[in-house]
């Protein structure tokens, strides 16, 4: 059973205190969704702000001295010049213009590399905090410096940059002492809170004052702890802080206790502020109290009880209702049957297009599975990208399959997310009451072990059988981290090859694959995704690349001659102090020369570098190591702006290789890429070439290399001496 569906310590007296709280919890969801509607109908009419992902940019909006709004390359969409302070200092302001045309020079290319980073808020949506020298007035050249906050902001589905700017603070300039001169501007019956990377409070308006019943002098230099309820249990915190530190902000409702002990539910929005370089300065945060003055108990617990991304109930919904169900069919000798859904595709979704994206496909996924089932099966969000549904009654249970294909149906035919058509399914395992158990605990395990039996046997949805013993299942996340001891863990190797007629051997990529004793061999993608999510791959990465430059020095022992060897690196082991060390030791260890050794970063992987990053890539630069973008061309980022990683090849993606035949447009992009690498010095790799036609095109375009299944399948060490010796 997945580990964020065990039962939460003291269940059995939570469950206790929510029945007597609410007997009837379809009800109080309804009541609650009535009031959601009432209190933001009633902030409209009172011209305060509704509750939203844009709180905390909404509430510095208004009270910013100058507030600019860019897109990503700086070109002003719009300023807030009828203020009258702005006025004076946004004189000759001109929507169109780019904002480095009003700063001072020495400050375009920070500003530039600052646009460039939060332009990627799909993927990290973090604020960043700095000074600017900005130019005033058309003649008189007066230089105001300004202390300035510049947050990326989704505003009707398009990237906007927001510059909050203000007169620079006095005495010697502090981040944190900018930060709170923004906060303190917030006049708002909402909250404004500045908090430090360890949890303690800097400074808080006057709004966060009157919520939480403490004096600022009271708040600062506390941690934030200071508010908890007591009604998050841990699980809560640790994806509140994976979320934080992952996508760089959380929206969400939280409940908080008040000085007089009061206990308050809050809309929070929360955003991390960074400094140029990328080190995490603050946290800076929006406050709404949502508890309608004095909250009654049913409403706040019907909102803890719901989903907030989908509307579903939660798992502690879940939990509470099956109570009931089984006290029913209990009662009446009915049936009950558990679906238990993961869906399939989402990983890479996640990844490679940003949480973003992810939300919107979990919201219409949660939609689509909605209209498949009827008002009285009870659809739920477990967490992360898994469902459950119930069915109750015999004729339900019987047609559990069936609506297993209804629900697979409804995503089948594809999403379509910002423009993007995405591809995604689901894979169901199903355990029934009393058949397969008569608790709650073990038909959760149950059809979830009956999902995992579906993944392994290719199969869309899975009856739970006594043969599938729940303890039996592999956990393949503790299976990877034990699985280069058990030997479980090889290298192949992917020859490529010069794509001219004496076909020689450039080099080759070394590719993990896992054969688990029990499920066979492992899709590549799959533990790879698991090893990211885990930080297994830092073990995995560390064990590959001492392994694979252990084998370049048998090749080099067996005659072969020097050629390039690849390997994939993720930016988890990239970050560890440790990583250049390795590379060092692993290269002194076998003898071999740095420009034998080349790192691969995927294209979306690059492009979420910060400083540090770049400072690593650098370190691995300057002893020789090679560096490599996979898979270029699936972000369509510009190659001048991966060129500060200092890059010596890049590797065209393989899908636009497979339409050179068919599409011109697919011919003239990877024309272009090739022309514009030449010129930069860089070489130039084609992955996935399957035929004769597609290396031809290539070479007519100029490539020097190609890797796909025309040159060579990913073969073991000796088959690779081989295919170097005939070649």
């Amino acid at each position: 059973m997945n580990a964020d569906l065990q039962a939460v310590p003291g269940e059995d007296a939570l469950s206790a205190q929510l029945f007597r709280y609410a007997q009837d919890l379809d009800t109080l969801m309804q009541q609650h969704n009535r009031l959601q509607k009432h209190h933001q109908m009633l902030l409209q009419s009172l011209g305060q702000e509704v509750p939203s992902d844009n709180l905390l940019p909404n509430l510095l909006a208004r009270t910013s001295p100058l507030h600019w709004i860019t897109d990503q390359q700086g070109n002003i969409l719009r300023t807030n010049s009828d203020k009258p302070r702005s006025r004076r200092l946004g004189t000759g302001m001109q929507t169109g213009k780019n904002i480095r045309q009003y700063l001072a020079e020495q400050d375009s290319p920070v500003v530039e590399h600052v646009l460039a980073r939060l332009g990627l808020a799909d993927a990290h949506s973090s604020a960043v905090q700095m000074q600017v020298q900005w130019v005033a007035g058309d003649s008189a050249q007066k230089i105001l410096l300004l202390d300035a906050l510049l947050m990326p902001v989704i505003q009707d589905g398009q990237l906007e940059i927001h510059w909050y700017l203000q007169p620079a603070t006095q005495g010697d300039y502090t981040p944190l002492q900018a930060q709170t001169a923004f906060v303190h501007r917030v006049k708002s019956e909402h909250g404004a809170l500045v908090v430090s990377p360890e949890g303690n409070v800097v400074a808080a308006n006057g709004g966060f004052c009157r919520i939480s019943g403490y004096s600022e002098v009271e708040l600062v230099g506390r941690n934030t702890n200071m508010l908890g309820s007591g009604r998050h249990d841990a699980s809560f915190f640790q994806d509140f802080w994976l979320e934080l530190m992952d996508t760089g902000s959380w929206n969400g409702t939280l409940f908080n206790r008040r000085k007089s002990g009061q206990i308050f539910l809050g809309w929070k929005t929360i955003r991390m502020i960074e400094d140029p370089q990328g080190q995490v300065l603050s946290y800076m945060e929006g406050n709404v109290d949502i508890s309608y003055g004095e909250p009654s108990v049913k409403q706040m617990e019907a909102i803890a009880n719901t989903d907030s991304l989908t509307g579903l109930p939660n798992r502690r919904m879940l939990m509470e209702r099956f109570k009931h169900y089984l006290a029913d069919a209990d009662l009446f000798q009915d049936e009950i049957a558990l679906l238990f859904i993961d869906l399939d595709r989402f990983k890479p979704i996640n990844d490679e297009l940003g949480h973003a994206v992810g939300d919107l496909v979990l919201q219409e996924v949660a939609n689509r599975m909605g209209k498949a089932l009827l008002p009285e099966d009870l659809l739920a969000r477990a967490g992360g990208d898994e469902f459950v549904v119930v069915l109750r009654g015999r004729k339900r249970v019987e047609m559990a399959e069936a609506i297993g294909s209804q629900i697979q149906n409804a995503l089948a035919q594809g999403l379509q997310i910002q423009g993007r058509h995405l591809g995604i399914g689901a894979s169901i395992g199903c355990a029934r009451y009393p058949l397969d158990g008569n608790d709650m605990l073990t038909l959760l395990q149950r059809a979830d072990a009956a999902m995992y039996g579906a993944k392994r046997f290719g199969l869309p949805f899975c009856f739970y059988d006594e043969g599938m013993d729940e303890a039996d299942q592999p956990n393949l996340e503790l299976d990877l981290w034990q699985a280069v001891d058990r030997g479980e863990i090889t290298l192949v190797y992917q020859p490529q090859i010069r794509n001219d007629k004496a076909r020689s051997l450039r080099g080759c990529e070394a590719l993990m694959r896992w054969k688990h004793p029990v499920l066979g061999d492992v899709d590549t993608a799959q533990f790879i995704a698991l090893a990211e999510k885990s930080g297994a791959i830092v073990h995995l990465g560390c064990w590959a690349l001492e392994h694979a430059c252990s084998q370049m020095r048998l090749w080099r022992e067996q005659g072969l001659p020097e050629f390039t060897l690849s390997l994939n690196v993720s930016l988890r082991q990239l970050r560890s102090p440790l990583f250049l060390g390795e590379v060092l030791r692993a290269l002194q260890d076998n003898g071999l020369s740095a420009q034998q050794l080349e790192m691969e970063l995927s294209e979306t992987q690059a492009l979420m570098c910060v400083p540090g990053d770049i400072q690593h890539i650098q370190a691995l630069r300057e002893i020789g190591v090679r560096i490599a973008i996979d898979d270029y061309g699936i972000s369509f980022s510009s190659l001048s702006r991966l060129n500060c990683l200092s890059i010596s090849s890049f590797k065209i993606n393989a899908q636009c290789v497979r339409d050179l035949s068919t599409s011109a447009d697919a011919r003239a992009i990877s024309n272009c890429m090739i022309a514009i690498s030449k010129a930069m010095g860089i070489e130039v790799i084609a992955q996935g070439v399957e035929t004769e036609e597609q290396a031809a095109l290539l070479a007519q375009q100029g490539c020097q290399v190609i890797q796909g299944f025309y040159s060579g399948h990913p073969v073991g060490a000796e088959a690779l001496v081989e295919l170097a010796r005939a070649g």
